[in-house]
Formats: C-alpha cells, structure tokens, sequence
C-alpha cells in the first residue's frame, strides 16, 4: 500500500472482530460497535450469523465460515445486518488463525465500502490539486517543515521540491518576510482558527529581481482520533494586484490627505492659520518639514507686485514652519522673516516660472540650485535633507508665495506623484491662502473704515460735547456756576473727576496776577465732581470755597500755559500731580490711571486751572483728550473772564445804583415806612428801579417808585439823574401830576429811547390823604386795617420820556393804621406767570399781614420769591399813624388886625408846650411876618398850622393863589421887608397852591439836644 493509501486508512474506521470455531463472537473492536450499533456486551458471546445476518443469508455465511476455518482466507464485500435493521456494505478480509489451544479461529477485519471509496476519491482529488493546480499548495508539519509541496509552489519558490521537504519557510525563501508566515502558522495551529488572504512579500531564489507578493490560507490538520498532524496552506501569486492595490493604496491616501486638506485648510480666514494648516496637514503624510512663504507685499495687505522679467527674484515673507517629531530640522529663519531669494534659488524659480522644482536627491546635479543660496544649502546638509520640492501656491491664476517639502527622516525620494499630491495640496492652499488674503485685506480695510468711523464718532462725540458745552457752559455770569456746569458737561462722558480751580486775584475781583516763578500757586477750590458712586477723591479733595495751594505738576502747567498729560499714572505720578503726600494713598485706592491738566485761559490771561481724571473708564486720555479738553477749558475760561468782568461791570453799577438810592429814609409825621430794594439776580444786569421819600412843606412828605426800562449801567445812571429830577421837583411843592409832566420832560431830555415808570404819592399827615398820579406803573396796594387790600386804580398815564401825554391825580385817604405799597413789577413778575397772578398774591399777602411793618416787608419778599427773580425790586411800604397834639396845632384865623397878635401868642403858648421855648421869639416874628403879608397882599389869612417833627413847621393858608415875592425894600420903605425877614431867618421856607388859595411855610431847626 502507498503511504498516501496508509495515511488515509487511518482517517477510515477499521472494524476487527475474533470468532470462535462454533461462531460466537470472542473480540469486538470500538470500530465494529461504531459501524454495526452493536456494542461489545451486547456482540461477544453471541452467534454471529444470528446477530448479523438475516434468515435468508445464515446458509451462505455458515458455508463461508467453514471455508475460511478450512484455512483459506477470504475478501470481499458482504451486507451485514446493523443493529437498527438496516444492511452496511462492509469490505472485508478474513483470516484463519490457531487458538492458544490450538484450536481454528477466525480473524475478521472491515471497513465501510462507502467511506473508503470516498476517501479514494479525496485522494484522488488531493493528488490532482497537488500535481495539476497552479496555485501553490504546501503541508506543514507541527514544526513548520515542509511535508509537500506541489510543483506550483516549487516553482514561485525557485527551487526543486524535494529540496524544500523537512525545512522550514525560514530556511527556503530568506528574502522573504518569513518570520511573519511562521507567526500565522503557529497561530493556526495553536487556534484551529484559519487565516485567509495573508499577505507576504519580498524576493525569491527564482526571481531575485523583483518585488513580489503573495496571498497565502492556512488551515489546521487534525486527526480523526484528535491531536494536529499540521498546516496547510495555498498560496497565490498576486504581485500585480499587490502593486495596483499599492497603487490604490497610494491613490486613497492622497484622496484621503486630499481630503483632509480640504477640512483642514482654511477652517478661518486668518493668513498665518491658513499657512500652517497646509504645513501641518502635509507632515508627515509628504513631508518631514514643511515651509509655507507668501510674497511680502500680498502679506502686507498690498496689491501682489511680480519681479519684472529683468529681475525674477523674490521678496517672500515666512508665514509657516512646521516639522515632524524627530526631524530636528532647525528653521533658517523664524515665522514672520522676509526673504529676498536670488532668481536661480529653487524658490525665485517656481514662483517665477509658476511650475514645481523636483529635486530627488541632492547631489551635485543639484547644486547648482543653491549656487546663490549658499545659507540654505549649507542648513539643509546640516539637517541631513535628502530631496524636496519647492510648489509655488497659484490662486485665481496669480502666484502668491511657495511651499517647500522637505525630506531628512523618510527615505523615500520624491517622484513625480509626490510632486502632483504636492500641487494639488498646493492648489487648495492657495485658494485658501488668497481667501485668507482677501479676507485680510477686506478686514484691513474694515478695520480702517471702522477706525475712521471711530474716528468720526469720536469727533461727533467730541463735537457734540463741545456743542453741549456751548448751552451748557456760561448760562449765567456766576464765576462758580459757570465752573460747575464744565465738571457737569464733562461728567462720566470725558472724565470720572474734574476739579476746577481759580487764583485768589480773580475771585477778589482783581485782574488776575500771573502765577507765580517758582513754587505751588494760591488758588481757591470753585468746582468739584466725580462719577457716582465713587467719593474716594470726593473726600480727598479740596472742599469748594477753601483756600489750597496747587501741586508742581499744576503750578508748572499754569506757568508755561500749556496742558499736562500723565496718560499712565503710577505712584511717582501721583506725586507730582497731588498737592500733599496724604493724597497719594485715596488716588491709589480709586484707581486713578490717568491724568490730564488744563489752564484756564482767556485773553491771554491765566485764571485758574482743571484737572481730568480717570479712574472709572479704562481708557487713556490722548492727545485727541487733550485737544478736547484744552477747548472746554477755553470755552469755560473764556465765560468765567466775562463772568469776573461783569461782576466788576456790575459792582461798579451796584454801588453807582445804590450812591443814587435814598441812603437813609426817615419816618415822617404820621407815617411809618419799610422799603427795600434788591438787585437783579446774576443772570442779568443791574436795572433802573428806584423808590425815594421826599419830605415836603407841612408835614408832608412825597412817595416815589420808578422803574426805567432796561439794565445795566445806563439804566442806573439814568435812574439817578430821574431820581435827582423827581425829588428836586418834590421839593418845589408840586403836585404829583405837575412833577410827572415835569420828569416826563426831563426824561425825553434824556434821548436814546430811555423810557421809565413811576407812581407818585404826596401823604398829608394832618388829614392822611393822598394826592397820587402814575406814569405808567402798576397800581398802589391799599390795606385798610381791618379789610382785606385792593388795588388803588390811578388814571393812566405814558411811562416817562414817551411825551405830550397829561397825567391826573386822583386823591384818596390813608386810614389809620392802613398800608399803602409801591413796588416796581420786579416784585410781582416772574417768567412763566401772568403778572395779574404776581399783583394778586401780593394783594393776599398784604391783606393777611401780621407784625411789624419790617416783618410785613420781608413776608412780600419771602412769598414772591423776590430774591429768586430776575429782575431787580424796589418797595415802599407806608402806614398812617395817629398825630397827637404833642406834634401838631391848628388856630383859625380872621380877617382883623388882631388875628397877628393872637398868632403870635398861639405861637408861644404851643412852642412852649412843647418844650420849644428857645424857638418862641423867632417863631413869633416870622408868623407875625407871615399873617401881616397874608392881610396885606392876599386878602385874608384862614388857618395857622404848627408841626413838630425833625423840625418845627409853621404854616398859615390863605385865599389867593399868588405866591409871595421877596423884594429889597429901601430905605425909605416902612414895609416890603417881612418876606426879606422870613427867608433870613427860617431854616426853610417856601408855598404851594391849593384849591382855594395858596398856603405860605417856614420851618426852624430845633435846639441841639
């Protein structure tokens, strides 16, 4: 039998059975009980033709027996019966053999005809693939030795077969990756799991050329009874798949790094990110390092410039460098280096003609390349390059900059696929790339339109702001007013703390004194503010109106008149610009970072100073700060010197105004008076109103209020010279309808359209009543005691200085113990208001009045809001009181020649009553004087009157209206010389026309004491 054939047997089951010369059964094999379902205890000692044959067979099978005990063997096939009922073909071969007694047995042994023909026919299948198939096909033992092997397999493997049995895979193909099969091998064998398409490759003995691949399976061989005869394998030769997989391979990778690109260059528009993006994608896939360059000027944000063709060099800025771990290569010059390369440079070269350098090796071919680039030839040697490729990025059909490749740790040169994977790399770069430069000059220009509408911005806000402050600031002609509205204009917007100071000289009212040469300067604090929520400086800074001496830093800035700037303040700043060291610790703790001084200046003079401070906003002041400040400290400055200026203008019209106003007001006979007069608030100018109380003949006395139209100095002037016209005319004794037709004609006079009101009241203590007229003011308010007050309607008349119009008197009496007001509409006008509403509430104040006449004046004020207005007021309060007899005498007079004498004792008995005897004599001879005159020239004398009051008045009333007239008399003369006498010897004397005649007055000083 071949050994094939014995290999086999032991895979088919063999049954072996021992039978006795009587046909029992004495051995039955494990195999007999698999074949036939009988198992041992059932099979030995039972006839075998009963057990397995049937009824019909047992004769054959008997004859059979006897045969082969006879001594003659037999083979062949013969149906035996199975245990279930059915029949098995079994082949058999039976042998006699002796007992040990020496008795004849039969030895049986059988197999399955079926399974033995199908194992031939394995084999035979077996033998076909192993001598007829191409594909190579080998066994392997437990020890990975060859076993077989078809003639395929000995062929790839380029040597005869019979060399290859008993050795190892190791052994027979060394130029192979052997030692990776045996693992695979071992593998299989100890997993009984197989292993398909398992690559190896290399160079065999029998074609030592050339690469080859193979695909190899392997399986585990068992046997039946278990345990592993070995492997098996079948390899095919797929060194043409292997190379277009390769291929493939390659292809996916470059899709893949293609790919990847795509996701990973460009992901923002920012030029360097997109530089090494490109750099970072092609290591190590392509490269080992990677240089990203692009032309200087696109990466300046200008328009790209390409070297004429007289100069190709290149002016190129490195925007990316990047190497894998392990290159060592060092960068010849770091990311952001501008590099002017000579035009025979591999770099100057692509980027000139727009096509790819491809430099496999660097050899001395190549050297040539860097004959003008000696420093990069002399970096790559020393980084161990082996080849590159410079790619020059086109985008949009413009070269941009270039890429270079480089090689020191990979083997592998670069070849023409290296080249195409670089380009397309490239390609999307530089699309990315020139985005990113786009982007950058698209964001450059945004960047400086959204500067230059920072910009613009900032000066709308700063015009605004100086537009704010030209409302804002100089509202009114207040020094310290006008400080605070700059801190309030400037308040968070500018600044988070604003001080404004002024030198002593112009809050004195003085011209300003320059600063002084050296040291700190006087100043006064006028203006302080600070952001809310924020009272650290608040509290360290000088209290307004208190005195203080200024920093060095101040003091230098007041000096040379120019503004200071501490943009960045630190401790040391703080120093210089705080007045005391006490002052540094408050700025530190509120974050004071930056600091501007500003002069105040105006007409070329320093006035003060102003400081900005920021503690709150982050920002810096700068020099754009500094020109906005200078300009709102101008812009104060210059309403704080009109400001000093008018307060001197009206100083100056204040006390003019009040040298022109009545500087002490005495109480008459039967009247006591309250007046006041109030300028106009700073908003305006002074004005023109006036008030005066004129004493006249007889106890009476004249109540002036006026008001010329207008302010300032020309209308207090013109006040005073009407002021001084009215009283002169009061005096005369005029009516007060003559005295306004006379001042109506002295203000005309005047000219330049000067225009005045006044209200005129003569008050006769004796018989309190009034004799009243008005040019053009408002009514009197008349209080009777116990009533409520009314308006003292006067007939109308023009304000002074229109002319040609009349004016009227109207009488009326003063109740005793009544008030009469007069008042200029300063009193009762106020913007916003109907007067008519001002004249009632001072109506309503009248009539509820309480206390003295004083507290009755100041009540008007208060309700009014006097003080408030802005206009100035004039006032003058009169209240009838009783006249006693200690104060005033009347004796009526007749038309006889003793009326003189009994005048004359009259005169005597009264003065002496009243403790006046001193006065008794001259009195008596100028009454005498006057009642003789009376007779003599005027018919008759009527009433004689005597008052006491500053000073002694007499009067005595007749029936003609023609005054008295002084005349020298000669000597010869016996009369004409009582008149003569009279004005001698009075202190005072003079008359006034009534009704029914004229009444004649003289008036004496009392004694001293």
């Amino acid at each position: 039998m071949r050994s094939d054939e014995q290999d086999g047997l032991l895979m088919v089951p063999i049954a072996t059975a021992l039978i006795a010369e009587d046909g029992r059964i004495l051995h039955w094999s494990t195999d007999a009980e698999a074949l036939l379902g009988y198992p041992a205890k059932q099979a030995i000692g039972a006839r075998a033709a009963q057990l397995l044959v049937t009824e019909d067979q047992r004769p054959e099978v008997l004859e059979l027996f006897r045969h082969i005990l006879s001594g003659r063997g037999w083979s062949g096939v013969f149906p035996v019966l199975h245990r279930n009922g059915h029949h098995v073909n079994l082949e058999f071969r039976t042998h006699p053999v002796l007992g040990p007694d020496g008795r004849p047995l039969v030895l049986a042994v059988a197999s399955d005809v079926t399974t033995v023909h199908r194992l031939h026919a394995d084999l035979a299948v077996l033998d076909s693939f192993f001598s007829q198939s191409p594909v190579g096909m080998a066994v392997y033992d437990t020890e990975l030795r060859f076993v077989r092997l078809n003639d395929a397999l000995a062929r790839t493997n380029g040597l005869p077969a019979e060399e290859q049995i008993g050795r190892r895979v190791t052994e027979v193909l060394p130029g192979i990756n052997g030692e990776e099969i045996e693992a695979v091998m071992r593998h299989v064998m100890a997993t009984g799991e197989p292993v398909l398409d398992a690559r190896s490759y290399g160079r065999t003995p029998g074609d030592p050329d050339r690469d080859r691949a193979w695909s190899a399976s392997y399986f585990r061989l068992d046997r039946p009874e278990g345990g592993v005869l070995g492997v098996s394998s079948t390899i095919v030769d797929v060194t043409e798949r292997y190379r277009a997989e390769a291929q493939a391979s390659r292809a996916q990778q470059r899709l893949a790094l293609l790919n990847e690109a795509s996701t990973r260059i460009g992901t923002t528009l920012d030029l360097a990110r997109t530089a090494q993006e490109l750099a970072e994608v092609a290591t190590p896939a392509l490269a080992d390092t990677v240089v990203v360059e692009v032309l200087d000027t696109l990466a300046a944000g200008q328009p790209a410039e390409l070297p004429s063709p007289a100069d190709r060099s290149a002016v190129l800025r490195r925007m990316a460098f990047h190497s894998v771990p392990g290159s060592d290569m060092v960068p010849l010059a770091p990311v952001g280096t501008v590099h002017h390369y000579h035009p025979s440079a591999p770099y100057a070269w692509a980027l000139a003609h727009r096509r790819p350098v491809l430099l496999p090796t660097l050899d001395d071919g190549a050297a040539h390349w860097f004959a003008d680039a000696p420093a990069q030839a002399a970096a790559m040697r020393a980084d161990g390059v082996h080849t590159l490729m410079v790619v020059p990025l086109i985008a949009r059909g413009a070269a941009i900059g270039i890429a270079v490749f480089y090689r020191n740790l990979t083997d592998r040169p670069y070849d023409g696929e290296d080249v195409a994977l670089a380009g397309e790399l490239a390609a999307r770069a530089a699309v990315a790339v020139d985005n990113a430069l786009l982007y950058t000059r698209e964001r450059d220009a945004a960047r400086a339109r959204q500067f230059a509408l920072e910009e613009a911005h900032a000066a709308q806000q700063r015009l605004a702001l100086l537009n704010e402050a030209s409302t804002r600031i100089g509202t009114t002609l207040d020094l310290s007013r006008t400080a605070q509205e700059l801190v309030e204009v400037v308040l968070p917007r500018f600044a988070d703390f604003v001080t404004v100071d002024l030198l002593e000289s112009v809050l004195e009212g003085e011209e300003p004194a320059p600063p002084p040469d050296e040291g700190p300067a006087l100043l006064r604090a006028v203006a302080v503010g600070e952001v809310k929520g924020s009272e650290v400086l608040m509290g360290a800074a000088d209290d307004v109106g208190e005195p203080s001496r200024s920093a060095n830093l101040y003091a230098e800035s007041l000096r040379s008149r120019r503004s200071i700037l501490v943009a960045e303040v630190d401790e040391a700043a703080l120093h210089r610009i705080v007045a005391a060291p006490d002052r540094v610790e408050p700025g530190l703790a509120a974050g004071v970072h930056s600091y501007v001084m500003v002069p105040l200046l105006a007409r070329g003079t320093v006035l003060g100073g102003a400081e900005f401070i920021r503690t709150v906003n982050p920002e810096p002041f700068t020099a754009d700060d500094v020109a906005l400040a200078e300009e709102l400290a101008a812009r104060a400055a210059v309403c704080i010197d009109n400001a000093r200026l008018y307060r001197r203008e009206r100083e100056t019209a204040l006390t003019l105004q009040r040298s022109l106003l009545p500087q002490e007001v005495h109480h008459s006979l039967g009247l006591e008076l309250a007046h006041r007069y109030l300028p106009s608030s700073v908003v305006s100018e002074v004005g023109g109103d006036w008030f005066d109380v004129v004493p006249i003949g007889g106890g009476r006395v004249a109540l002036i209020v006026g008001d010329v139209m207008g302010h300032g100095i020309r209308a207090a002037a013109t006040m005073g010279q009407l002021r001084t016209v009215a009283r002169t005319l009061a005096t005369l004794d005029l009516d007060p309808a003559r005295l306004l037709r006379r001042l109506d004609e002295a203000a005309a006079a005047l000219g330049e359209g000067q225009f005045a009101t006044c209200v005129c009241v003569v008050f006769d203590p004796l018989d309190r009543s009034c004799t009243a007229a008005s040019a053009g003011h408002l009514p009197p308010v008349l209080a009777a005691p116990l009533g409520e007050a009314e308006l003292v309607e006067l007939p109308a008349g023009a304000p002074l200085g229109v002319g040609g119009v009349p004016f009227h008197n109207r009488t009326f009496t003063l109740p005793e113990d009544g008030l009469l007001v007069l008042y200029t509409d300063g009193l009762v006008e106020r913007r916003g208001h109907d007067i008519d509403h001002g004249i009632e509430l001072l109506r309503r104040t009248v009539t509820g009045r309480r206390g003295s006449l004083e507290r009755t004046c100041d009540a008007l004020l208060s309700v009014l809001e006097a003080p408030a207005g802005q206009d100035d007021v004039a006032v003058l309060l009169a209240r009838a009181r009783p006249v006693g007899p200690d104060r005033y005498a009347v004796l009526p007079l007749a038309e006889d020649r003793t009326v003189v004498g009994r005048a004359r004792r009259f005169t005597r008995q009264v003065l002496t009553a009243w403790g006046l005897a001193a006065l008794a004599d001259q009195a008596e001879l100028l009454t005498s004087e006057l009642i003789t005159n009376a007779l003599v020239h005027a018919g008759r004398p009527v009433e004689m009157r005597i008052f006491r009051d500053r000073l002694l008045t007499v009067e005595v009333t007749d029936l003609d209206a023609r005054p008295p007239r002084l005349r020298v008399a000669r000597d010869a003369d016996e009369g004409g010389r009582g008149m003569y006498l009279v004005n001698e010897l009075a202190h005072r004397w003079g008359t006034r026309v009534t009704d029914t005649g004229k009444v004649v007055w003289y008036e004496l000083e009392p004694p001293s004491g």
